[in-house]
């Protein structure tokens, strides 16, 4: 909603105002860019060297797969342990109930 104005000198010191925050945001988007154009080339050196940044879509796609699977594994290798554990412990329990000859 826009303020109400009950005279020009309201309306050109809010005015004012708004002037000097344009100025304010473009002297900081002048820096941003500054700091861009020295950055350019230095930025790849700092970027990590993973296909998960490739320009590639089948790179990328392969690489996000990859970790994926890996999680997977981490994920589920000791939930089967576990898993393995419950059976021996079962077979266990049941070979001892069954009759003797």
């Amino acid at each position: 909603m826009a303020p109400q104005f009950r005279n020009l000198t309201e309306l050109t010191e809010y005015l004012g105002t708004l002037e000097g925050k344009v100025q304010t945001l473009e002297a900081e988007n002048q820096k941003l860019r500054d700091y861009l154009a020295t950055m350019g080339a230095d930025a790849q050196k700092l970027l990590p060297k993973t296909s998960l940044l490739s320009t590639s879509f089948i790179q990328r796609a392969f690489a996000v797969w990859g970790h994926y699977f890996v999680a997977q594994l981490i994920i589920s290798i000791p939930i089967i342990c576990i898993y393995f554990l419950v059976i021996y412990a079962f077979i266990q329990n049941n070979l001892k109930l069954l009759p003797t000859p």
